[in-house]
């Protein structure tokens, strides 16, 4: 059983949203230092989501 995984576009979208939500959290428990965890995990996510769309043009 072979599987291909998640479309990019999801993958992207997951990734961003959980930079979002890392972010979020480590400001509501008064981590700020954490939330760079956060925002690298969202850059990644826009970079993914821009190569993907690089490549389809």
């Amino acid at each position: 059983m072979t599987s291909k995984g998640l479309p990019p576009r999801v993958a992207a979208g997951m990734y961003f949203l959980a930079g979002v939500l890392f972010v979020a959290g480590a400001l509501a428990a008064q981590r700020p230092g954490f939330a760079a965890v956060g925002v690298a995990f969202a850059l990644l996510g826009a970079a993914m989501w821009l190569r993907q769309r690089k490549g389809r043009d």
